[in-house]
């Protein structure tokens, strides 16, 4: 048998660039050749080496791809954190900063990474803005432009969405635990502060950043029980205590259901009665049903023992006392607990009395405002636009936060949260919903066909 041959014969010659043999040359030994059985006994010549040298560049890019999913998720995360009291825009039309960032990031992403177009997501935008723009232009006595012109805005990243990998999820998250982790430091150094030199010693952004940059309306500092000297702790660059007490709920639920840090998961938990506001509280008792469904019998034992020493401390600490005002609220008109639960259903009931109710509003913009009044989303929705419009826009958030999401529980607490403690136009929370659910469409694990011939033949790759 000849030496250089594949099948006992002698490999062919090295030609150059006419077509001529070389003397003495032969064929580059990594370039193998294969002779085809088939055709009139010439045999057809196929290289092999042009198939792997894609493999590298795929996975470059593919790497590359969910490098930037991280990406815009770091950018939207630090929007809505660290800069959620920075706003921009005209006096009394100023508008958090987190909604450009997000609108430039989902684009940057749309660019760079791997979006995955959902047609049934754009169909149910579309039956949105065309009903309500409809609904607006046609039956609306009085209306605000820039308030419908921002509805369809901000509810347009839902439309932006990803193909990520289990890993790149996992990250995120982890992303968002960790930044939580330095907040709920920053609660106990103000703690600290305020216990020892006075809570007048706190960096204030009220007083470090001009007031044209700020967004307004909300409750920076306030006190932990009316009269009373010390404050709640608000993290320094939140809205107000009842944000950041939410986001380290949402962290704490991270935790249980997807990174499994007990320790971590402890500490949260502890920061969230530091903060002494009362509506991240009642995300975590409102998700916990929820959770417990996810959890084994070792962590739901932990979960629990933890649960019954935070009681124990919080009846020492008088710490119910302190809060228990809120509690009975509820049949106060004008109070916050009759704001946040009761009224928003009486306004509603009232607006259907109307039988064109179902298909038009007040108009946009136009529902009460000031005091201590809090509209939830598919109220303001359905008071302003309609019935028939506050239906589809939860229906497309529904599909969107459902669609392949990475978790089905977190997006139903994701949902709760911002049906109860959101609000329709603070980009705040429809933003939260993108970043932590809708963006993501969860990558398939690849399926291992079995053929009748054994697990030999599955081993050999598909003909091209």
């Amino acid at each position: 048998m000849s030496e250089g041959s594949d099948d006992g014969r002698r490999a062919p010659p090295a030609l150059d660039q006419f077509g001529m043999p070389i003397k003495g040359g032969e064929a580059p030994a990594r370039r193998r050749v294969r002779r085809s059985s088939q055709g009139n006994g010439s045999g057809t010549v196929t290289a092999e080496r042009a198939a792997p040298a894609a493999e590298p560049d795929t996975r470059e890019q593919e790497a590359t791809q969910q490098k930037v999913v991280i990406g815009v998720f770091c950018a939207m995360l630090i929007g809505i954190t660290v800069l959620q009291k920075i706003g921009i825009g005209p006096s009394g039309a100023i508008i958090p900063v987190i909604l450009p960032i997000a609108l430039i990031a989902l684009g940057a992403g749309v660019l760079f990474a791997r979006p995955v177009f959902r047609p049934e997501r754009a169909m149910l935008y579309l039956a949105v803005v065309v009903t309500s723009a409809l609904s607006t232009v046609l039956f609306s006595p009085s209306f605000s432009l820039s308030s419908i012109g921002l509805y369809f805005l901000l509810y347009l990243p839902f439309l932006v969405a990803f193909d990520t990998t289990p890993e790149t999820h996992r990250k995120c998250l982890s992303l968002f635990s960790n930044l939580m982790l330095v907040f709920a430091v920053i609660v106990w150094i103000q703690h600290a502060i305020q216990f020892s030199i006075g809570w007048q010693y706190w960096p204030d952004l009220d007083k470090l950043v001009p007031s044209q940059y700020l967004v307004p309306e909300f409750l920076y500092i306030q006190p932990i029980q009316f009269g009373m000297k010390y404050m709640k702790p608000s993290g320094i660059t939140f809205l107000e205590v009842s944000f950041i007490s939410q986001f380290i709920t949402l962290a704490l639920i991270i935790e249980l259901l997807f990174l499994q840090r007990m320790v971590r998961a402890v500490f949260f938990g502890a920061t969230l009665f530091a903060t002494f506001a009362g509506t991240g509280l009642a995300l975590l008792l409102v998700a916990l049903p929820i959770v417990f469904t996810r959890m084994n019998i070792r962590t739901f034992v932990t979960v629990l023992a933890t649960a019954f020493i935070a009681l124990f401390v919080a009846l020492q600490l008088q710490w119910f006392d302190m809060v228990a005002d809120r509690m009975g609220e509820f049949d106060k008109q004008g109070s916050s607990g009759s704001s946040r639960f009761v009224e928003p259903l009486d306004r509603v009931r009232r607006a259907l009395l109307d039988p064109s109710a179902v298909y038009s509003g007040v108009g946009p913009g136009q529902i009460e405002r000031g005091g201590n009044i809090f509209w939830w989303p598919i109220v303001k929705a359905i008071v302003e636009y309609g019935l028939i419009q506050g239906v589809l826009l939860y229906a497309f958030l529904l599909f969107s936060m459902f669609d392949r999401t990475p978790s089905r529980q977190f997006a139903i607490i994701l949902i709760l949260w911002y049906s109860f403690e959101g609000t329709l136009l603070t980009p705040l929370n429809p933003i939260a919903l993108v970043m932590l659910s809708s963006m993501f469409i969860l990558r398939d694990a690849p399926r291992t066909r079995r053929s009748r011939s054994g697990a030999a033949a599955s081993a050999v790759p598909a003909a091209a």
